[in-house]
């Protein structure tokens, strides 16, 4: 099958499982140019086996759990809009409930992240931008950490694109650490990849020449003393990349960001120097406020 009967295959799967999810994936290709299509496969089959017809149990998986992650991402939306806060407020909470959940995070949380960048504009164009904006300015780093890797794309962009580089990756989740391991095995990486599941606020051994933490920062109670911690781990004159989700309701999100101004401002208190933001929004006319985006930033930490 080509790239293109073999996304046919994927639409068609979304629209009759799914209709009220499908035209986002519909839309992709027309968004994202025709250099996106064979990315998009080939990432997909590299984590779950070759699209065909019959569609296999572990792609028809991942179907369902993209579309549990997106509707719990619009159901939290709704509330977001209509109260304007974030429905979860402790840390606790939804450490308990979602990062310790295995059933969750596995079926439903990770897949659905996964997928999302490569059908959400606002997860595809941050992660073309970070590909082709920021590593560009870290290539000789030989040691970066990711802490929080989530679904682990950021780190096999990092490891793929800078060839001398090895990496660390930081989570409190041994089910978001499985699933990244499996993502940067799966593209030929994991020779030069390390998994630590650990608290930050207690620093490692050794610091980092640059450092990502992507879409982390709303997830916590007081990210701010967070960055102080994240400027802690990198060594000084070395580079970090921070984004946060604005305006951007899902179940496990807790500090609400309206501006990127407010994330500049955390960081310059956290005493890094911001040089570099991107922010993208996710698809819509609705006001800034109500449209999620995210916003991300390279910094450094100041000699």
């Amino acid at each position: 099958m080509t790239e293109r009967e073999k996304w046919d295959v994927l639409c068609e799967a979304m629209q009759g499982r799914y209709p009220v999810l499908a035209s986002v994936w519909q839309l992709a290709e027309e968004r994202f140019g025709p250099a996106w299509l064979p990315e998009c496969i080939r990432n997909i089959e590299r984590l779950y086996g070759p699209v065909g017809v019959p569609m296999s149990d572990d792609l028809s998986e991942m179907l369902d759990g993209y579309a549990e992650f997106a509707n719990d991402s619009m159901r939290s939306q709704v509330y977001y809009e209509r109260t304007g806060r974030y429905k979860a407020s402790s840390y606790e909470e939804v450490r308990a409930s979602c990062y310790w959940n295995e059933e969750h995070m596995t079926r439903r949380y990770l897949p659905g992240m996964y997928v999302s960048h490569y059908i959400w504009p606002q997860h595809y164009h941050m992660l073309r931008g970070f590909i082709h904006g920021i590593l560009p300015r870290v290539r000789a780093s030989r040691l970066f950490f990711e802490v929080g890797v989530g679904c682990g794309v950021y780190s096999r962009a990092a490891l793929e694109h800078l060839p001398h580089v090895r990496g660390v990756a930081f989570d409190i989740s041994a089910h978001a650490l499985r699933f990244s391991g499996q993502v940067v095995e799966a593209s030929g990486s994991g020779d030069r990849y390390r998994l630590e599941q650990r608290d930050i606020k207690d620093g490692y051994h050794e610091a980092a020449d640059f450092l990502i933490c992507q879409e982390v920062l709303e997830h916590l109670e007081n990210p701010g003393e967070f960055c102080v911690w994240l400027r802690e781990l990198v060594k000084p004159g070395g580079w970090t990349y921070i984004t946060a989700a604005l305006n951007a309701a899902h179940s496990d999100h807790i500090f609400l960001f309206h501006e990127p101004s407010e994330l500049e401002a955390m960081l310059r208190q956290a005493g890094l120097q911001p040089y570099h933001l991107q922010e993208e929004c996710a698809a819509g006319t609705k006001p800034r406020r109500l449209t999620p985006s995210l916003a991300g930033y390279l910094c450094q930490r100041p000699r």
